[in-house]
């Protein structure tokens, strides 16, 4: 997957907050060639997988950890040891992340945003209902179940998909006035 992702994009996408992203740009974990930063496939890879092994590693043992993922993915290998005992299922990251980010890409298609519907507000398809107030009550922690009875055309992809979206595309600029 040749695609770049914004810090924001690859924070929701691994699920982790966008801030520790931001940390691994700034410690030159990870490396961008552009300003504003983009991130490539591999980072989301690592980040993924960093999340997912919840262990504390210094600076540049994470260094270290990022330059040999690159490396093993450039190989297409399956697994990368970390250490004795201690592998990451690269192909198994890979194809999650993948998978994710294409279900995602394909929902967002059918999104319709038109500067004469809620003021250009992205909308779901045949409603005024904005993907962003549903996003943000999922943020807030209400339940799916009662967004569902509430917006019952909603489809449990619509509503998983919302909170990755507000996460991933946050708001810029002063909130708008009530």
């Amino acid at each position: 997957m040749a695609t770049i992702f914004t810090p924001s994009e690859a924070a929701a996408f691994v699920q982790l907050p966008a801030k520790r992203v931001y940390k691994e740009l700034e410690y030159r974990v990870i490396i961008s060639a552009s300003h504003p930063p983009r991130l490539p496939f591999s980072a989301l890879i690592y980040l993924r997988a960093l999340k997912e092994v919840n262990f504390t590693f210094s600076v540049d043992e994470r260094i270290k950890l990022y330059r040999r993922l690159v490396e093993a993915l450039e190989q297409s290998l399956p697994t990368l040891e970390i250490a004795k005992f201690f592998r990451l299922q690269l192909d198994s990251i890979q194809s999650e992340l993948s998978d994710l980010i294409m279900r995602f890409n394909a929902w967002k298609q059918h999104l319709v945003a038109s500067p004469d519907i809620m003021g250009g507000e992205t909308v779901f398809p045949g409603t005024r209902l904005t993907v962003r107030h549903v996003g943000a009550m999922l943020e807030r922690g209400e339940l799916p179940e009662i967004i569902r009875e509430d917006y019952p055309y909603l489809s449990s992809e619509d509503i998983e998909f919302a909170s990755l979206y507000v996460r991933a595309y946050p708001s810029v600029g002063r909130p708008k006035k009530s």
